[in-house]
């Protein structure tokens, strides 16, 4: 960790629980991805705190294996969430910024708008999962000076929804409502008067 951090690098770490998920924490990772199993131990999520540690929880994965899984893997799915729940609602008690994220294997690749309808199921408002996506999300991997929010000097990556996304965060979901993206400042699909 202090290596990568030498060289202005973040590092992440898939840790789900135990004593690999408070080593994580103690050597000052960036990021816990998963961490499912914070909910038993509510110092690591102090730490967490203290120390700006993300928390990117993946909850998109469980879609995926609730709906692709062997049976033995949906009950060991559902087993996993209810703890993953109680993780996530726990960190946001504790002041511990949350962001969006998927997960590699797990998870159906070009949705990745999904985790957001996660985030407010397990307990954020839409608001807060929007803001998990964008600055936070930008912030954990050191890109807030560039990307994540609509700032004078920041790249301009803008879509514009038909509807409200924090009455109903799901419109961001496959480009549903999408009718306008910005890129970098140029205009990459317009489809507003379609």
């Amino acid at each position: 960790v202090d290596e990568a951090h030498k060289r202005d690098r973040r590092v992440m770490c898939h840790a789900l629980g135990g004593e690999g998920l408070r080593m994580a924490i103690e050597v000052g990772v960036d990021s816990i991805e998963h961490g499912t199993y914070l909910d038993e131990d509510p110092q690591l999520l102090e730490m967490m705190a203290d120390k700006g540690i993300c928390f990117t929880p993946t909850f998109g994965v469980y879609t995926f294996h609730l709906t692709r899984g062997t049976p033995h893997g949906r009950a060991r799915t559902l087993e996993l969430r209810e703890h993953h729940v109680k993780s996530l609602q726990m960190a946001l008690e504790y002041g511990v910024t949350v962001t969006a994220g998927t997960d590699e294997g797990g998870w159906e690749h070009g949705n990745n708008a999904h985790e957001l309808s996660c985030l407010v199921e397990a307990g954020m408002t839409p608001m807060q999962a929007i803001v998990a996506a964008t600055s936070d999300a930008a912030a954990c991997v050191g890109l807030g000076h560039e990307i994540g929010s609509v700032e004078p000097g920041k790249k301009a990556d803008i879509i514009l929804v038909d509807g409200n996304p924090i009455e109903d965060v799901t419109m961001l979901e496959r480009g549903k409502a999408v009718r306008y993206v910005m890129k970098n400042g140029v205009t990459c699909i317009d489809e507003r008067n379609s």
